[in-house]
């Protein structure tokens, strides 16, 4: 029964909170990325992460590989028992949180058109669906796995932007996150 309740509450607050993320325009600090809905980019063909090399493609996928990360690890910290992992999401919170303010501020700094979309593209949203619904026993080593490939498509998107992309604020900011990406990396690697 209280698995059930648990796992009830873990759901009813992950698609309570997708809405809210799609439709909001302007969040904080709560690591949610701010603008443009991310659904939108599910419309255009987006290069794969190592190829991006404009600011117009980097900052939707940048935003939408964030706010996975985010919302996975919120997920993890209502549903994970494990202390080692717990702790890895709570990392992943506060870094990527303090990552989505950060390029927020650049993309105002760009003095461009751009905006940072909210929420997450279709199959983000999809990944998150099935981690939300994976029993107990499989929830940890689910979220390790999408955390690691999270990870290394968005070491690849920030290497990928910090070398080819376009120079100014959104690069210097791809260039100052990339360290923290790699050692998130190396965090999931050790833990598998």
């Amino acid at each position: 029964m209280k698995r059930i309740v648990v796992t009830a509450a873990a759901a009813l607050l992950v698609s309570a909170s997708a809405p809210a993320l799609a439709q909001s325009s302007n969040e904080g600090s709560s690591g949610q990325a701010m603008g443009t809905n991310a659904m939108d980019t599910d419309q255009a063909a987006m290069p794969a992460p190592q190829n991006v090399k404009t600011a117009t493609n980097f900052v939707p996928m940048a935003a939408v590989s964030n706010s996975f990360e985010v919302e996975t690890s919120n997920l993890a910290l209502i549903k994970s028992q494990d202390g080692n992992v717990r702790n890895f999401a709570q990392t992943m919170v506060d870094d990527h949180s303090t990552a989505g303010m950060k390029m927020k501020q650049a993309v105002q700094e760009s003095d461009t058109e751009l905006s940072v979309p909210t929420g997450l593209d279709a199959r983000h949203q999809e990944m998150l669906n099935q981690l939300s619904a994976a029993d107990d026993s499989q929830f940890d080593a689910m979220y390790m796995d999408m955390q690691g490939q999270a990870h290394e498509e968005a070491v690849a998107l920030f290497t990928a932007y910090s070398e080819n992309g376009e120079d100014g604020p959104v690069k210097t900011f791809a260039a100052n996150t990339l360290p923290t990406l790699k050692e998130h990396l190396s965090m999931v690697k050790k833990m598998r």
